[in-house]
């Protein structure tokens, strides 16, 4: 893997003070739980909301609102398998797992493994993700045909699917095929179906059995397939090819509305994620305008909202 190509990794050193580093490293643990706390808040709350106002209005309302906080559970996954939700790793690790990764079917170590090797590779051949880049610019007839699989379930069920099919089969994200250390595909179906069963129960007590087919299962594999396909095409497709740090991802700046749907708990500064690894979600906003204050403007990947962002990709 040694003459594998790697992107260029500009050292925090070199483009920010080191009081400033300090304070982007500096992780509290009470607000990366409470983040986790505010995603489950949200979506119990939209659920009692409807069963004390129960109309087609409040259903809509909740529906969205779940579907925008189950993309918040899985950009939380993604904190946690970057350690950033708390400084004990353990407590941090049981927190992604149990209440971010397994109820949205997902797995804090396996992704930890997957995710890392983006960062190392990323825009090149041996980036991982890639493949959720590389075919755009699309036209608008592509992109319609994506949206509409996506809301009408088709690509939902599809990765559920294959989902199951890798944990049975004991596969792995992993490019060599050999297991992760902390990764047991067993233990992960185990994880999942209990975190759903417990899903299952609370909605069941907060209202009927069928709130979880209607307010989990149902907004999951539809609109959080498509807040999730926005997510990643405006993370990194059609930006520059060059694996300059400040150009091979993009920052959104989003709008509160944005914001429920499509970029919750900050993940839009998605640039500065890759220049600054080590750095909490919560102070992503933080590092984006240290950098506008240095006067890097000019030489990152910004754009100025999610409409602006899908017309950028489209031919």
């Amino acid at each position: 893997m040694d003459d594998v190509k790697t992107t260029p990794q500009i050292k925090p050193d070199d483009i920010l003070s080191s009081s400033e580093v300090s304070y982007l490293r500096e992780k509290n643990s009470t607000i990366g739980v409470s983040l986790v706390l505010h995603a489950w808040i949200v979506i119990l709350g939209s659920i009692i909301l409807f069963s004390l106002y129960p109309n087609i209005l409040t259903f809509i309302l909740a529906v969205l609102i779940i579907s925008g906080r189950q993309l918040g559970l899985a950009i939380l996954m993604h904190e946690g398998a970057h350690g950033l939700i708390t400084n004990n790793v353990k407590i941090n690790n049981f927190i992604s797992q149990l209440f971010c990764a397994f109820p949205m079917g997902g797995d804090t170590y396996d992704y930890r493994y997957y995710h890392l090797r983006h960062h190392r590779y990323t825009q090149t051949e041996e980036d991982p993700d890639l493949v959720l880049s590389s075919p755009f610019p699309i036209s608008k007839k592509s992109l319609l045909r994506k949206v509409l699989r996506d809301l009408f379930g088709i690509t939902g069920v599809k990765q559920r699917i294959e989902g199951i099919s890798r944990t049975l089969k004991k596969q792995s994200n992993r490019a060599d095929g050999k297991e992760v250390a902390g990764f047991k595909s067993q233990s992960t179906l185990y994880g999942v179906l209990f975190s759903q069963i417990i899903i299952f129960i609370v909605m069941s007590y907060i209202g009927s059995w069928w709130y979880y087919f209607a307010f989990w299962v149902f907004p999951s594999i539809t609109l959080f397939q498509l807040w999730y396909r926005v997510r990643n095409i405006a993370e990194h497709a059609v930006v520059d090819n060059d694996c300059d740090d400040f150009n091979n991802a993009r920052t959104t700046h989003a709008s509160f509305i944005e914001r429920i749907f499509v970029a919750p708990y900050y993940v839009n500064y998605h640039l500065e994620h890759h220049l600054f690894m080590f750095v909490p979600c919560y102070k992503l906003k933080s590092a984006h305008q240290m950098l506008i204050d240095k006067n890097y403007k000019n030489r990152m990947e910004i754009k100025y909202g999610y409409i602006a962002l899908l017309k950028a990709i489209l031919v």
